[in-house]
This record gives C-alpha cells, sequence and structure tokens, in this order.
C-alpha cells in the first residue's frame, strides 16, 4: 500500500487503525475506569447525547455534553462516557 503526503491511500483517504477493536468499541484507556460511573447520576437526555457522539467516534463532544451537563471533572466525565459506550448502568438523575 503506497500512502502519499496527503495522507491519502490508494483505497482513500487514510484512517488512524489503532483506536477502535474488532467490535467497533473504542479502547478504553489504562486511566480510564468506567465502573466507578456507577455512582456518578447523570440526566438521561445527557447519557442519551454522550453515547450518541461516542458511537459516531467523537469523544470531545460527547465528554463537553457530560461536562456542561453535570460540572463534572475531566476524569469523571470519561468514566461516565467509557461507561455508556460500554453498557455499564450509569444512574439517572432528573
Amino acid at each position: 500500500m503506497h500512502r502519499s503526503y496527503t495522507g491519502r491511500t490508494e483505497e482513500g483517504p487514510k484512517v488512524w487503525r489503532g483506536r477502535k477493536e474488532a467490535g467497533g468499541l473504542p479502547k478504553i484507556p489504562r486511566s480510564v475506569d468506567p465502573r466507578r460511573a456507577r455512582a456518578l447520576p447523570v440526566p438521561a437526555e445527557a447519557q442519551a447525547d454522550a453515547r450518541m457522539f461516542m458511537q459516531g467516534g467523537d469523544t470531545i463532544r460527547a465528554l463537553k455534553v457530560i461536562v456542561d451537563t453535570t460540572g463534572y471533572d475531566l476524569r469523571q466525565a470519561r468514566d461516565i462516557v467509557y461507561a455508556l459506550i460500554y453498557d455499564i448502568e450509569v444512574p439517572r438523575r432528573s
């Protein structure tokens, strides 16, 4: 496979293949523990929005939704976002 300077391959745009596992889910960084999210309540609408952004591959927007809605710090928001994508139960807050 030949790569050019524009970041394109012969098959199309360059894709970084190290971010997702074989099943299509993003790899969990070592500093993230989604199990901690079970103690952090999040509104149902924010959970749905963050899950949608994560499924689309937009982790930054998912984190922004959680931080803006709840006021949690970045570490807690990352735990929540990865818990949502891996279907770990996150308590709902109204």
